[in-house]
Protein backbone atom coordinates (compact mmCIF):
# COMPACT_ATOMS: atom_id res chain seq x y z
CA UNK A 1 0.00 0.00 0.00
CA UNK A 2 3.10 2.29 0.72
CA UNK A 3 1.57 3.69 3.69
CA UNK A 4 3.51 4.67 6.37
CA UNK A 5 7.23 3.79 5.27
CA UNK A 6 8.61 4.74 8.45
CA UNK A 7 7.18 1.94 9.50
CA UNK A 8 8.49 -0.53 7.14
CA UNK A 9 10.95 -3.44 7.83
CA UNK A 10 14.31 -1.92 7.31
CA UNK A 11 15.85 -4.81 5.30
CA UNK A 12 20.13 -5.69 6.08
CA UNK A 13 21.83 -8.01 4.14
CA UNK A 14 23.67 -9.92 7.36
CA UNK A 15 21.69 -10.54 10.59
CA UNK A 16 18.14 -9.13 11.35
CA UNK A 17 15.71 -6.71 9.76
CA UNK A 18 15.28 -3.74 11.92
CA UNK A 19 11.45 -2.43 13.04
CA UNK A 20 11.17 1.26 13.51
CA UNK A 21 9.63 2.00 16.91
CA UNK A 22 5.82 3.11 16.55
CA UNK A 23 4.24 5.89 18.54
CA UNK A 24 2.59 3.31 20.69
CA UNK A 25 6.02 1.13 21.51
CA UNK A 26 7.67 1.81 24.64
CA UNK A 27 11.23 2.20 25.40
CA UNK A 28 13.26 -0.52 27.59
CA UNK A 29 12.74 2.40 30.34
CA UNK A 30 9.06 3.16 30.17
CA UNK A 31 8.39 -0.48 30.71
CA UNK A 32 10.56 -0.79 33.43
CA UNK A 33 8.55 2.29 34.88
CA UNK A 34 5.03 1.13 34.03
CA UNK A 35 5.86 -2.50 35.67
CA UNK A 36 7.04 -0.49 38.56
CA UNK A 37 3.60 1.04 39.28
CA UNK A 38 1.73 -1.69 38.63
CA UNK A 39 3.04 -3.81 41.18
CA UNK A 40 3.60 -0.84 44.00
CA UNK A 41 -0.26 -0.56 43.62
CA UNK A 42 -2.12 -2.01 46.81
CA UNK A 43 -5.92 -0.98 46.90
CA UNK A 44 -8.65 -1.11 49.50
CA UNK A 45 -10.01 -3.79 50.96
CA UNK A 46 -13.16 -5.28 48.48
CA UNK A 47 -11.73 -2.72 45.41
CA UNK A 48 -10.35 -5.56 42.83
CA UNK A 49 -8.08 -8.14 43.26
CA UNK A 50 -4.32 -8.11 44.13
CA UNK A 51 -2.30 -6.06 41.36
CA UNK A 52 0.58 -7.66 42.01
CA UNK A 53 -1.11 -11.26 41.61
CA UNK A 54 -1.83 -10.13 37.73
CA UNK A 55 1.85 -9.10 36.64
CA UNK A 56 4.83 -11.35 35.71
CA UNK A 57 6.94 -8.68 35.97
CA UNK A 58 10.42 -10.07 34.99
CA UNK A 59 8.58 -10.45 31.52
CA UNK A 60 6.64 -7.62 31.74
CA UNK A 61 3.18 -9.07 30.52
CA UNK A 62 -0.25 -9.65 32.69
CA UNK A 63 -1.32 -12.89 33.56
CA UNK A 64 -4.48 -14.68 34.32
CA UNK A 65 -6.89 -11.07 34.16
CA UNK A 66 -10.16 -11.55 34.96
CA UNK A 67 -12.90 -9.42 33.84
CA UNK A 68 -13.13 -7.41 36.77
CA UNK A 69 -9.29 -6.88 36.50
CA UNK A 70 -9.58 -5.58 33.24
CA UNK A 71 -12.73 -3.42 34.17
CA UNK A 72 -10.45 -2.16 36.65
CA UNK A 73 -7.10 -1.47 34.78
CA UNK A 74 -9.18 0.55 31.66
CA UNK A 75 -11.30 2.42 34.06
CA UNK A 76 -9.28 3.59 36.44
CA UNK A 77 -5.48 2.56 36.50
CA UNK A 78 -4.00 2.35 33.19
CA UNK A 79 -4.19 6.85 33.01
CA UNK A 80 -2.57 6.96 36.36
CA UNK A 81 0.15 4.04 35.31
CA UNK A 82 0.95 6.32 31.67
CA UNK A 83 1.78 9.29 33.18
CA UNK A 84 5.40 10.16 32.34
CA UNK A 85 5.05 7.79 29.63
CA UNK A 86 4.42 7.68 25.80
CA UNK A 87 4.21 10.61 23.33
CA UNK A 88 1.57 13.32 24.71
CA UNK A 89 -0.72 12.84 21.61
CA UNK A 90 -0.82 9.14 22.68
CA UNK A 91 -1.37 8.84 26.03
CA UNK A 92 -4.44 11.66 26.06
CA UNK A 93 -5.67 9.38 23.44
CA UNK A 94 -5.33 6.55 25.42
CA UNK A 95 -6.59 8.31 28.69
CA UNK A 96 -9.82 9.67 26.47
CA UNK A 97 -11.10 6.34 25.79
CA UNK A 98 -10.23 5.43 29.41
CA UNK A 99 -12.39 8.65 30.45
CA UNK A 100 -15.12 7.23 28.71
CA UNK A 101 -15.40 3.84 29.75
CA UNK A 102 -15.07 4.89 32.97
CA UNK A 103 -17.72 7.43 32.74
CA UNK A 104 -20.51 4.55 30.85
CA UNK A 105 -19.69 2.60 33.55
CA UNK A 106 -21.56 4.56 36.60
CA UNK A 107 -24.67 4.08 37.58
CA UNK A 108 -25.95 7.46 36.94
CA UNK A 109 -25.95 9.03 33.43
CA UNK A 110 -27.89 12.81 32.25
CA UNK A 111 -29.36 11.56 29.18
CA UNK A 112 -27.95 15.44 27.91
CA UNK A 113 -24.82 13.93 27.87
CA UNK A 114 -25.02 11.16 25.58
CA UNK A 115 -24.27 13.54 22.69
CA UNK A 116 -21.12 14.25 23.93
CA UNK A 117 -19.96 10.71 25.14
CA UNK A 118 -20.62 9.96 21.50
CA UNK A 119 -18.17 12.53 20.10
CA UNK A 120 -15.71 11.45 22.71
CA UNK A 121 -15.42 8.02 21.37
CA UNK A 122 -16.01 8.95 17.58
CA UNK A 123 -12.47 10.99 18.60
CA UNK A 124 -11.43 8.23 20.38
CA UNK A 125 -11.74 6.19 17.48
CA UNK A 126 -10.24 8.69 14.65
CA UNK A 127 -7.26 9.19 16.96
CA UNK A 128 -6.47 5.30 17.08
CA UNK A 129 -6.80 5.20 13.32
CA UNK A 130 -3.79 7.85 13.21
CA UNK A 131 -1.78 6.02 15.67
CA UNK A 132 -2.22 2.02 14.99
CA UNK A 133 -2.33 -0.16 12.34
CA UNK A 134 -5.42 -1.36 10.51
CA UNK A 135 -4.37 -4.64 12.40
CA UNK A 136 -5.04 -2.94 15.60
CA UNK A 137 -8.86 -3.27 14.73
CA UNK A 138 -11.60 -5.63 14.47
CA UNK A 139 -15.34 -6.39 15.64
CA UNK A 140 -14.77 -5.10 19.36
CA UNK A 141 -12.92 -2.24 18.74
CA UNK A 142 -15.99 -0.97 16.18
CA UNK A 143 -18.73 -2.06 18.82
CA UNK A 144 -16.95 1.60 21.16
CA UNK A 145 -19.33 2.98 18.33
CA UNK A 146 -22.51 1.56 19.21
CA UNK A 147 -22.59 1.58 23.04
CA UNK A 148 -24.23 5.11 23.94
CA UNK A 149 -26.83 3.70 21.37
CA UNK A 150 -27.32 1.13 23.34
CA UNK A 151 -27.30 3.46 26.65
CA UNK A 152 -30.14 5.49 24.87
CA UNK A 153 -32.11 2.52 24.78
CA UNK A 154 -31.52 0.53 27.34
CA UNK A 155 -30.13 2.51 30.20
CA UNK A 156 -26.94 2.20 32.08
CA UNK A 157 -24.25 -0.16 31.29
CA UNK A 158 -24.49 -1.76 34.77
CA UNK A 159 -28.21 -2.66 34.26
CA UNK A 160 -26.95 -5.01 30.80
CA UNK A 161 -23.11 -6.15 31.14
CA UNK A 162 -22.10 -9.43 31.93
CA UNK A 163 -21.02 -9.33 35.27
CA UNK A 164 -23.80 -10.89 37.05
CA UNK A 165 -24.21 -13.84 34.54
CA UNK A 166 -20.24 -14.57 35.21
CA UNK A 167 -20.23 -14.27 38.63
CA UNK A 168 -23.82 -16.84 38.50
CA UNK A 169 -21.53 -19.12 36.43
CA UNK A 170 -19.32 -19.54 39.05
CA UNK A 171 -22.11 -20.92 41.17
CA UNK A 172 -22.92 -23.10 38.85
CA UNK A 173 -20.10 -24.97 37.38
CA UNK A 174 -19.56 -25.97 41.56
CA UNK A 175 -22.89 -28.55 40.25
CA UNK A 176 -21.10 -30.40 38.03
CA UNK A 177 -20.09 -33.74 39.33
CA UNK A 178 -19.53 -35.75 35.81
CA UNK A 179 -17.33 -33.83 33.77
CA UNK A 180 -18.52 -36.00 30.73
CA UNK A 181 -22.15 -34.67 31.38
CA UNK A 182 -21.52 -31.08 32.77
CA UNK A 183 -24.92 -29.41 31.14
CA UNK A 184 -26.51 -32.72 33.12
CA UNK A 185 -24.97 -31.95 36.48
CA UNK A 186 -25.80 -28.33 36.12
CA UNK A 187 -29.78 -28.96 35.75
CA UNK A 188 -29.72 -31.69 38.72
CA UNK A 189 -27.96 -29.54 40.73
CA UNK A 190 -30.17 -26.60 40.44
CA UNK A 191 -33.11 -28.64 40.49
CA UNK A 192 -32.25 -30.30 43.54
CA UNK A 193 -31.30 -26.26 45.23
CA UNK A 194 -34.80 -25.28 44.00
CA UNK A 195 -36.35 -28.27 45.91
CA UNK A 196 -34.37 -27.53 49.06
CA UNK A 197 -35.51 -23.82 49.22
CA UNK A 198 -38.98 -24.77 48.68
CA UNK A 199 -38.91 -26.61 51.73
CA UNK A 200 -37.18 -24.51 53.95
CA UNK A 201 -39.93 -22.09 53.84
CA UNK A 202 -42.18 -24.71 55.37
CA UNK A 203 -39.56 -26.07 58.50
CA UNK A 204 -38.75 -23.90 60.93
CA UNK A 205 -35.64 -23.44 62.79
CA UNK A 206 -33.55 -23.67 59.73
CA UNK A 207 -31.78 -20.79 58.08
CA UNK A 208 -32.47 -20.50 54.07
CA UNK A 209 -29.89 -21.27 51.84
CA UNK A 210 -29.04 -17.52 49.59
CA UNK A 211 -26.40 -15.17 49.44
CA UNK A 212 -24.16 -14.96 52.87
CA UNK A 213 -24.34 -12.40 55.31
CA UNK A 214 -22.31 -9.37 54.37
CA UNK A 215 -19.33 -9.19 56.58
CA UNK A 216 -20.40 -5.28 56.84
CA UNK A 217 -23.86 -6.26 58.87
CA UNK A 218 -24.13 -4.43 61.92
CA UNK A 219 -21.36 -2.92 61.52
CA UNK A 220 -21.92 0.65 59.59
CA UNK A 221 -22.05 2.46 62.77
CA UNK A 222 -18.50 0.91 63.53
CA UNK A 223 -16.78 -1.90 64.94
CA UNK A 224 -12.65 -2.20 65.58
CA UNK A 225 -11.95 -5.44 63.95
CA UNK A 226 -8.06 -6.03 64.25
CA UNK A 227 -5.94 -5.53 67.53
CA UNK A 228 -7.91 -3.89 70.32
CA UNK A 229 -5.97 -3.30 72.75
CA UNK A 230 -6.50 -0.54 76.31
CA UNK A 231 -4.19 2.27 77.61
CA UNK A 232 -4.34 4.83 79.62
CA UNK A 233 -4.48 7.95 78.15
CA UNK A 234 -3.24 11.52 80.23
CA UNK A 235 -1.70 13.98 77.42
CA UNK A 236 -2.98 16.49 75.66
CA UNK A 237 -3.99 14.49 72.73
CA UNK A 238 -7.05 13.38 74.82
CA UNK A 239 -7.97 16.65 75.01
CA UNK A 240 -8.14 17.29 71.71
CA UNK A 241 -9.60 14.08 70.41
CA UNK A 242 -12.21 15.18 73.04
CA UNK A 243 -12.64 18.86 71.75
CA UNK A 244 -13.11 17.33 67.99
CA UNK A 245 -15.87 14.95 69.43
CA UNK A 246 -17.51 18.68 70.95
CA UNK A 247 -17.32 20.43 67.60
CA UNK A 248 -18.89 17.83 65.71
CA UNK A 249 -21.40 17.83 67.69
CA UNK A 250 -24.88 19.34 67.19
CA UNK A 251 -26.33 19.32 70.25
CA UNK A 252 -22.64 21.21 71.45
CA UNK A 253 -23.27 24.14 68.64
CA UNK A 254 -24.87 26.58 70.86
CA UNK A 255 -22.68 26.43 73.95
CA UNK A 256 -19.63 26.15 71.02
CA UNK A 257 -20.66 30.34 70.26
CA UNK A 258 -21.28 31.38 73.68
CA UNK A 259 -17.91 30.49 74.73
CA UNK A 260 -16.15 32.26 71.62
CA UNK A 261 -18.43 35.44 73.02
CA UNK A 262 -17.74 34.77 75.88
CA UNK A 263 -13.79 35.06 75.26
CA UNK A 264 -14.60 38.01 72.77
CA UNK A 265 -16.09 40.66 75.55
CA UNK A 266 -13.36 39.41 77.90
CA UNK A 267 -10.60 40.07 75.95
CA UNK A 268 -11.60 42.46 73.77
CA UNK A 269 -8.02 43.98 72.43
CA UNK A 270 -6.86 39.91 71.13
CA UNK A 271 -7.43 38.95 67.49
CA UNK A 272 -9.18 36.38 66.26
CA UNK A 273 -6.45 34.10 65.98
CA UNK A 274 -5.52 34.43 69.50
CA UNK A 275 -9.33 34.30 70.47
CA UNK A 276 -9.75 30.67 68.28
CA UNK A 277 -6.70 29.36 70.03
CA UNK A 278 -7.83 30.27 73.66
CA UNK A 279 -11.26 28.64 72.82
CA UNK A 280 -9.97 25.22 71.57
CA UNK A 281 -7.93 24.95 75.19
CA UNK A 282 -10.45 26.08 77.45
CA UNK A 283 -13.85 25.03 75.64
CA UNK A 284 -13.86 21.78 77.71
CA UNK A 285 -13.23 22.47 81.25
CA UNK A 286 -15.89 25.38 80.76
CA UNK A 287 -18.30 23.16 79.63
CA UNK A 288 -18.19 21.14 82.11
CA UNK A 289 -18.54 23.66 85.18
CA UNK A 290 -21.27 25.20 82.88
CA UNK A 291 -23.67 22.32 82.51
CA UNK A 292 -22.06 20.27 85.73
CA UNK A 293 -25.35 20.97 87.87
CA UNK A 294 -27.71 21.39 85.13
CA UNK A 295 -30.65 18.38 85.40
CA UNK A 296 -32.51 19.68 82.23
CA UNK A 297 -30.00 19.11 79.61
CA UNK A 298 -30.18 15.64 77.40
CA UNK A 299 -28.68 12.09 78.80
CA UNK A 300 -26.35 12.56 75.68
CA UNK A 301 -25.18 16.03 76.33
CA UNK A 302 -24.44 15.19 79.93
CA UNK A 303 -22.04 12.25 78.79
CA UNK A 304 -20.47 14.55 76.25
CA UNK A 305 -19.88 17.68 78.86
CA UNK A 306 -18.65 15.55 81.41
CA UNK A 307 -15.57 13.73 79.09
CA UNK A 308 -14.45 10.44 77.56
CA UNK A 309 -12.55 8.23 80.18
CA UNK A 310 -9.14 7.76 80.99
CA UNK A 311 -8.80 4.63 79.32
CA UNK A 312 -9.13 4.56 75.73
CA UNK A 313 -9.25 1.20 72.87
CA UNK A 314 -6.70 1.53 70.34
CA UNK A 315 -7.10 -0.80 66.71
CA UNK A 316 -5.29 -1.60 64.06
CA UNK A 317 -8.71 -2.10 61.87
CA UNK A 318 -12.08 -0.56 62.12
CA UNK A 319 -15.21 -1.24 59.88
CA UNK A 320 -17.23 1.67 59.25
CA UNK A 321 -19.34 2.92 57.07
CA UNK A 322 -18.71 -0.33 55.03
CA UNK A 323 -15.31 0.40 54.67
CA UNK A 324 -12.63 -1.48 56.05
CA UNK A 325 -9.77 1.22 57.59
CA UNK A 326 -6.29 0.20 58.58
CA UNK A 327 -3.26 1.74 60.84
CA UNK A 328 -0.60 2.93 58.13
CA UNK A 329 1.59 1.06 60.25
CA UNK A 330 -0.54 -1.88 59.44
CA UNK A 331 -1.02 -1.31 55.89
CA UNK A 332 2.63 -1.63 55.32
CA UNK A 333 2.30 -5.57 56.32
CA UNK A 334 -0.59 -5.92 54.40
CA UNK A 335 -1.37 -6.18 51.02
CA UNK A 336 -4.42 -3.93 50.87
CA UNK A 337 -4.19 -0.07 51.61
CA UNK A 338 -6.93 0.69 54.30
CA UNK A 339 -4.92 4.27 55.62
CA UNK A 340 -5.73 6.95 53.06
CA UNK A 341 -8.71 9.17 54.02
CA UNK A 342 -10.35 12.29 52.86
CA UNK A 343 -12.22 14.79 54.50
CA UNK A 344 -14.67 17.59 53.05
CA UNK A 345 -15.21 20.42 55.49
CA UNK A 346 -16.02 24.04 55.45
CA UNK A 347 -14.15 27.00 56.34
CA UNK A 348 -15.66 29.80 58.62
CA UNK A 349 -16.01 31.61 55.19
CA UNK A 350 -18.29 28.89 53.53
CA UNK A 351 -16.26 27.97 51.46
CA UNK A 352 -15.59 24.01 50.94
CA UNK A 353 -12.58 21.71 50.93
CA UNK A 354 -10.99 18.79 50.64
CA UNK A 355 -8.17 17.22 52.87
CA UNK A 356 -6.55 14.31 52.03
CA UNK A 357 -4.38 12.33 54.54
CA UNK A 358 -3.56 8.94 56.41
CA UNK A 359 -4.83 6.86 59.62
CA UNK A 360 -2.00 6.78 62.54
CA UNK A 361 -4.12 5.78 65.21
CA UNK A 362 -7.61 4.52 65.48
CA UNK A 363 -8.98 5.76 68.75
CA UNK A 364 -12.33 4.64 70.58
CA UNK A 365 -13.37 7.25 73.07
CA UNK A 366 -15.68 5.98 75.92
CA UNK A 367 -18.47 8.26 77.09
CA UNK A 368 -20.70 6.27 78.82
CA UNK A 369 -22.26 2.86 78.77
CA UNK A 370 -24.34 3.60 75.90
CA UNK A 371 -21.81 5.82 74.26
CA UNK A 372 -18.66 4.88 71.99
CA UNK A 373 -16.83 7.20 69.64
CA UNK A 374 -14.57 6.12 67.16
CA UNK A 375 -11.91 8.57 66.30
CA UNK A 376 -9.16 8.46 63.93
CA UNK A 377 -6.11 10.51 64.26
CA UNK A 378 -4.59 11.05 61.41
CA UNK A 379 -1.81 13.34 59.24
CA UNK A 380 -3.01 15.53 56.80
CA UNK A 381 -1.36 16.98 54.01
CA UNK A 382 -0.93 20.73 53.07
CA UNK A 383 -3.67 22.05 50.97
CA UNK A 384 -0.95 24.79 49.88
CA UNK A 385 2.74 24.71 49.03
CA UNK A 386 2.27 22.24 46.40
CA UNK A 387 0.69 19.45 49.08
CA UNK A 388 -2.22 19.04 46.27
CA UNK A 389 -2.41 19.96 43.06
CA UNK A 390 -4.34 19.36 39.91
CA UNK A 391 -2.95 18.08 36.17
CA UNK A 392 -3.92 18.59 33.36
CA UNK A 393 -6.10 15.40 33.31
CA UNK A 394 -8.05 16.37 36.43
CA UNK A 395 -6.04 13.81 38.77
CA UNK A 396 -5.77 15.20 42.07
CA UNK A 397 -2.04 14.59 43.17
CA UNK A 398 -0.62 14.53 46.43
CA UNK A 399 2.70 15.07 48.55
CA UNK A 400 2.41 12.92 51.02
CA UNK A 401 5.49 14.58 52.45
CA UNK A 402 4.14 17.90 52.69
CA UNK A 403 2.39 17.14 55.62
CA UNK A 404 0.34 20.51 57.87
CA UNK A 405 -2.25 21.11 60.89
CA UNK A 406 -0.46 19.34 63.08
CA UNK A 407 -2.83 20.98 65.69
CA UNK A 408 -6.37 19.33 64.40
CA UNK A 409 -4.96 15.49 63.90
CA UNK A 410 -8.58 13.87 64.76
CA UNK A 411 -11.41 13.23 62.97
CA UNK A 412 -14.39 11.70 63.46
CA UNK A 413 -14.34 8.05 61.92
CA UNK A 414 -18.20 8.26 60.41
CA UNK A 415 -17.17 11.99 58.56
CA UNK A 416 -14.27 10.30 56.26
CA UNK A 417 -14.37 8.50 53.14
CA UNK A 418 -11.91 6.30 51.81
CA UNK A 419 -9.15 6.97 49.35
CA UNK A 420 -5.98 5.26 47.94
CA UNK A 421 -2.49 6.44 46.96
CA UNK A 422 -0.66 5.15 43.78
CA UNK A 423 2.57 6.57 42.93
CA UNK A 424 3.24 9.57 40.29
CA UNK A 425 6.19 8.07 38.13
CA UNK A 426 6.28 11.11 36.27
CA UNK A 427 7.65 12.60 39.39
CA UNK A 428 10.42 10.34 39.87
CA UNK A 429 13.91 11.85 39.77
CA UNK A 430 16.07 10.69 37.12
CA UNK A 431 18.96 7.82 37.78
CA UNK A 432 21.95 9.14 39.47
CA UNK A 433 20.23 12.59 41.16
CA UNK A 434 19.76 10.58 44.14
CA UNK A 435 20.09 7.36 44.45
CA UNK A 436 18.77 6.82 48.71
CA UNK A 437 15.58 8.72 47.58
CA UNK A 438 14.84 7.09 44.56
CA UNK A 439 10.96 7.32 44.92
CA UNK A 440 8.33 9.47 43.38
CA UNK A 441 7.40 12.74 45.24
CA UNK A 442 3.75 12.51 44.54
CA UNK A 443 0.96 10.24 44.33
CA UNK A 444 -2.23 10.22 42.66
CA UNK A 445 -5.38 9.99 44.83
CA UNK A 446 -7.99 6.89 43.87
CA UNK A 447 -11.36 7.38 45.22
CA UNK A 448 -11.91 3.59 47.28
CA UNK A 449 -15.19 1.43 47.32
CA UNK A 450 -17.94 1.36 49.89
CA UNK A 451 -19.88 -1.73 50.87
CA UNK A 452 -22.89 -0.24 51.78
CA UNK A 453 -25.43 -1.28 49.64
CA UNK A 454 -28.19 -4.13 50.75
CA UNK A 455 -26.17 -4.20 54.32
CA UNK A 456 -29.27 -3.20 56.95
CA UNK A 457 -31.57 -1.98 54.56
CA UNK A 458 -29.55 0.35 52.76
CA UNK A 459 -30.22 1.33 48.98
CA UNK A 460 -27.61 3.48 46.75
CA UNK A 461 -30.17 6.29 46.81
CA UNK A 462 -30.59 6.26 51.06
CA UNK A 463 -28.60 10.07 52.16
CA UNK A 464 -26.23 7.93 54.30
CA UNK A 465 -24.71 6.48 51.20
CA UNK A 466 -24.51 9.63 48.82
CA UNK A 467 -23.24 11.76 51.83
CA UNK A 468 -19.74 10.95 50.62
CA UNK A 469 -19.51 12.22 46.92
CA UNK A 470 -16.74 10.68 44.67
CA UNK A 471 -13.86 12.54 42.99
CA UNK A 472 -13.85 11.66 39.39
CA UNK A 473 -10.54 10.22 38.94
CA UNK A 474 -9.31 11.47 35.63
CA UNK A 475 -11.09 14.01 32.93
CA UNK A 476 -10.25 15.13 28.99
CA UNK A 477 -12.01 17.53 26.94
CA UNK A 478 -9.37 18.05 24.57
CA UNK A 479 -9.78 16.75 21.46
CA UNK A 480 -6.53 13.95 20.54
CA UNK A 481 -7.62 14.07 16.86
CA UNK A 482 -6.13 18.23 16.41
CA UNK A 483 -3.06 17.29 17.92
CA UNK A 484 -2.02 14.00 16.24
CA UNK A 485 -3.71 15.45 12.45
CA UNK A 486 -0.91 18.91 13.28
CA UNK A 487 2.04 15.66 13.19
CA UNK A 488 3.24 14.50 9.48
CA UNK A 489 3.53 11.11 11.23
CA UNK A 490 1.64 10.31 14.31
CA UNK A 491 2.11 6.90 14.12
CA UNK A 492 6.32 7.40 14.19
CA UNK A 493 8.48 7.63 17.90
CA UNK A 494 11.15 10.04 17.22
CA UNK A 495 12.38 10.55 20.84
CA UNK A 496 14.04 7.03 20.95
CA UNK A 497 15.42 4.30 18.88
CA UNK A 498 14.48 1.47 20.33
CA UNK A 499 12.95 -0.44 17.95
CA UNK A 500 12.88 -4.37 17.31
CA UNK A 501 14.94 -6.85 15.41
CA UNK A 502 13.05 -9.76 13.84
CA UNK A 503 15.42 -12.43 12.81
CA UNK A 504 15.19 -13.52 9.12
CA UNK A 505 13.71 -16.60 8.23
CA UNK A 506 15.70 -18.72 5.75
CA UNK A 507 15.03 -19.08 2.17
CA UNK A 508 14.18 -22.50 1.58
CA UNK A 509 14.30 -22.97 -2.84
CA UNK A 510 12.60 -26.63 -3.90
CA UNK A 511 14.48 -28.59 -6.31
CA UNK A 512 12.64 -29.37 -9.36
CA UNK A 513 13.85 -33.00 -11.06
CA UNK A 514 14.55 -32.52 -14.92
CA UNK A 515 12.98 -35.78 -15.15
CA UNK A 516 9.51 -34.65 -13.99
Amino acid sequence: MEERDGLHPQMRENGPHYLSPACYTLSKEENESMFECLSSIKVPSGYSSNIKGILNVPEKKFTDLKSHDCHVLLTQLLPVVLLGILLENVRLTIVKLCDFLNTISQKVIDPDNLIKLQNDVVQCLVGFELIFPPSFFNIMTHLLVHLVEEIDILGPVFLHNMFPFKRYMTALKKYVRNRARPEGSISSGYGTEEVIEFCVDFVDDLKPIGVPESRYEGRLRGKGTLGKKAYVCTDDSLKKAHYTVLQQSSMVDPYLEQHKKILASKFPEKFEAWITRRHMDSFTSWLRKHLMHNMDILEQLAYLARGPSWNVLRFQGYEINGNTFYMRAQDKKSTNQNSGVRMDATDNNGKKEIYYGYIEEIWELDYGPVLKIPLFRCQWVKLTGGGVTKDEYGMTIVDLNNLGYRDEPFVLAQDVTQVFYVKDMSSKPKKGVNKQTDQPKRHIVLSGKRNTVGVEDKIDVSDDYNKFVEIPPFTVNDDPCIMLANDDAPYLRRDHNQGTYVKRKPITVPVVDANH
